[in-house]
């Protein structure tokens, strides 16, 4: 009893002071906030212009950047300066014209769908040569749909040294005909012409499969070595003949593409455009981008009729070429567990300037900074067999 006697008093000596600490906070606090109020401060005023100015090129991101721009004066004109920008092309949701319209292969569209591919390649493949992964209906569909132009979205941009656009991807890997996943890369380096161009294939792609033995222990699936590779059919290098066309035509239209972009930015030095699904790549050297802009500055000069053929075609003229071709029916990997069906390898350099060996080798290693195409690639030019074969200009 003494004890809850005692602690009554107690409790309630110490509520007043307690109570009036807890007025005089908030009193102080209510000041404080008024204070702040009438002296707002933005932090990025504190910043010099050269940190933001390096902040907005490590961004990157046209979007981004644009939505940065609208935010003050002040950001509108550094982001105007950025020297490095990506911009990611999307496709607009707007129904494209009927075929019947003669426009519509003037358009930016044109330089993407594979339509002109079918009128090149059935002078010289049957119609059933078009279930390769590069020509499916699928990818046609997919192709159809309108994009972006980028030169609206890099109006903004004025002071672009190194430009990288991507473009729409496919949806998943177009399937093969054995039902796995079937895979297609390249890449194409342009100057005013096509340069070089790699080609890596296959009709099946997948992971190495194991099977277990009675006693528990696991051994890998027997797979044909380089040395035993076989003969082409005429139906398979017919299809090999469809997916280099298919590539050197994309890679055509984007050179063209490059050289409008190049147009209106005088300032750029480098430039790449790829695409959603990693499948093909072309790149522009400082080197490669000054001799474009040469040879424009002298069309610009010139009233001939290979000028005006050359303005109106929605694509680069690809040059007489000559095209090594490696070929392995069945191709494993042990280094990245994988194996290819059907694997092919082109390496394409313009007719009068192919290279010796080491030179492919050292373009195709590394052509797509993949270990898994690295390791294909190497194992693929240890075959004993490979084509040549020569394509005019078209």
């Amino acid at each position: 009893m003494y004890i809850n006697t005692d602690s009554k008093p107690s409790i309630q000596l110490k509520q007043k002071p307690f109570q009036f600490r807890f007025n005089s906070v908030s009193i102080c606090s209510m000041a404080i906030e008024e204070n702040s109020e009438l002296q707002v401060v933005d932090v990025f005023d504190l910043l010099p212009n050269a940190l933001v100015f390096e902040i907005f090129n490590r961004v990157g991101d046209a979007r981004s950047l644009s939505a940065c721009a609208v935010l003050c004066k002040r950001f509108g004109d550094l982001v105007s300066q950025t020297h490095n920008v990506s911009l990611e092309i999307t496709r607009r949701n707007t129904p494209m014209p009927e075929v019947s319209n003669p426009s519509r292969s003037r358009g930016y569209i044109g330089r993407f769908i594979l339509k002109p591919i079918y009128a090149f390649v059935n002078r010289m493949v049957s119609r059933k040569s078009k279930t390769c992964s590069s020509c499916s209906d699928d990818e046609e569909e997919e192709e159809e749909k309108v994009f972006r132009l980028p030169n609206d979205l890099l109006k903004n941009f004025k002071e672009i040294r190194c430009l990288s656009v991507k473009l729409p991807g496919h949806d998943g890997n177009v399937p093969a005909e054995s039902g796995s996943g079937a895979l297609l890369k390249w890449k194409a380096e342009f100057g005013t012409d096509l340069e070089s161009c790699v080609i890596l294939g296959a009709t099946g792609f997948q992971k190495s499969e194991t099977k277990v033995k009675n006693d528990g222990e696991n051994e890998m699936i027997e797979i044909p070595s380089v040395s035993v590779s076989t003969n082409l059919t005429s139906k398979q290098l017919k299809k090999r003949v469809v997916w280099t066309i298919s590539c050197l035509i994309a890679s055509s239209a984007r050179h063209h593409m490059l050289k409008q972009i190049i147009s209106l930015n005088r300032r750029i030095r480098e430039v790449k455009i790829s695409d959603g699904s990693k499948q093909g790549t072309i790149e522009m050297t400082e080197e490669q981008v000054a001799e474009v802009r040469k040879e424009m500055n002298m069309n610009m000069n010139s009233t001939s009729a290979a000028a005006d053929t050359a303005a109106e075609m929605d694509r680069t003229r690809i040059p007489a070429v000559t095209i090594k071709m490696w070929y392995v029916p069945v191709l494993e990997l042990p280094e990245s567990g994988s194996v290819m069906k059907g694997a092919t390898l082109a390496v394409i350099r313009p007719t009068g300037r192919a290279g010796d060996k080491d030179c492919d080798v050292s373009l195709a290693v590394g052509a797509f900074g993949e270990k898994f195409t690295a390791e294909a690639v190497r194992k693929l030019m240890d075959a004993k067999k490979s084509y040549t074969l020569e394509m005019n200009s078209f």
